[in-house]
């Protein structure tokens, strides 16, 4: 457990840099999607699935063990897929960790009102905050002057959930991917299905796991803007954090009947969808590019609707500061929370930088 002690990193980091960056190396720090959203009250965004990897966050919840914390978890899962399995998963992993971490509280941000229901049916508090409203819209922009090179454009993780070789019949097809070891024979066997494709996180078509390069938000920006259309191809995820990167990029989607809340920010003026089928999705990708939307105004549209989710989550914060004794003004906090780059990798033993106080 030493690579969990998240006071051990903390040592490290305060080293002189060369003897840390080597200590690094052979002692890499837990890191988890968390984002401190108030200091006081203690409101942090979390993973509403930290439970499937209990040894990585344990250590996490520890160090906030004697301190009250609000957790909003988002969902990031259909978890309307299978609501009775869900109920009984989730109730038990609630009641474990408030049996060992009382003064944790949980509030869940629904993709779509399917989910809201489930929590309310378990008595579990929730908001309808669809996690994309957590985007941050400013690394994701329209260059209406850029070269479309690709007729369609997906950017996502090599897993067989995400069904490309739903797109195996779009002649100009560029993907964007990020791989898994549990998944690197499905990444193999898509490249091979999909070798038409540029797939641009290996610029010399070389697909061994030491050819991946990792893309910035600023070159995924680049690439959707080199693009007519931005597909979706699953059928069952979250709410899909690239489809409202497409959005806000002014790119049209072609997608396939889904659940898990993507389609919340969707519009028939822009998003076309289409039975679970190559043909159909060939077909749809064709008919986007004769729509030909105004990508200005699917960014503006996207933009209003992300508001409306912000704003109830701002509320949401607001109201535990007032039940807190803190007033806090929703429009001052909102200015101040969005936007923000909140999807981001955090090493854990940061969280122990809030006060000296987190520390005992």
């Amino acid at each position: 457990m030493i690579k969990n002690n998240l006071k051990l990193h903390k040592a490290v980091d305060s080293l002189p840099w060369p003897i840390a960056k080597r200590l690094r190396e052979f002692l890499p720090a837990p890191t988890g999607y968390y984002f401190i959203v108030k200091n006081s009250p203690l409101i942090i965004i979390i993973p509403e699935d930290f439970y499937d990897e209990e040894k990585r966050w344990t250590p996490f919840f520890d160090s906030l063990k004697s301190h009250k914390v609000y957790f909003f978890c988002k969902i990031r899962c259909a978890i309307e897929e299978n609501p009775k399995a869900y109920k009984e998963l989730i109730a038990k992993a609630i009641s474990k960790h408030s049996h060992r971490y009382p003064n944790h509280h949980f509030i869940f941000m629904a993709n779509n009102l399917a989910q809201t229901r489930i929590f309310n049916e378990l008595g579990m508090e929730s908001i309808f905050a669809n996690h994309n409203c957590l985007v941050d819209e400013t690394s994701f922009s329209i260059n209406i002057k850029a070269p479309k090179h690709y007729d369609a454009i997906y950017n996502a993780v090599s897993a067989p959930y995400k069904r490309h070789e739903l797109a195996r019949l779009i002649n100009k097809l560029a993907i964007i991917t990020y791989l898994q070891p549990q998944h690197l024979n499905y990444f193999y066997n898509t490249t091979r299905l999909l070798s038409h494709a540029k797939w641009l996180n290996f610029p010399e078509d070389n697909f061994d796991t030491e050819s991946y390069q990792k893309m910035s938000p600023a070159k995924i920006s680049k690439s959707l803007n080199q693009s007519k259309v931005g597909l979706c191809l699953s059928n069952a995820e979250g709410a899909m954090v690239s489809s409202i990167e497409y959005l806000l990029a002014g790119l049209p989607i072609v997608s396939t009947f889904s659940l898990g809340g993507r389609d919340v920010f969707f519009d028939d003026s822009y998003v076309n969808i289409v039975e679970d089928n190559p043909e159909a999705v060939k077909e749809g990708v064709e008919r986007m590019i004769l729509k030909n939307p105004d990508p200005y105004k699917i960014r503006t549209t996207t933009l209003e609707k992300l508001k409306a989710h912000r704003l109830r989550f701002a509320k949401a914060v607001c109201k535990i500061s007032a039940h807190e004794g803190i007033e806090t003004d929703t429009h001052i906090f909102y200015s101040q929370i969005f936007p923000q780059n909140i999807f981001k990798l955090r090493p854990f033993h940061k969280i122990l930088e809030l006060n000296t106080a987190l520390e005992t």
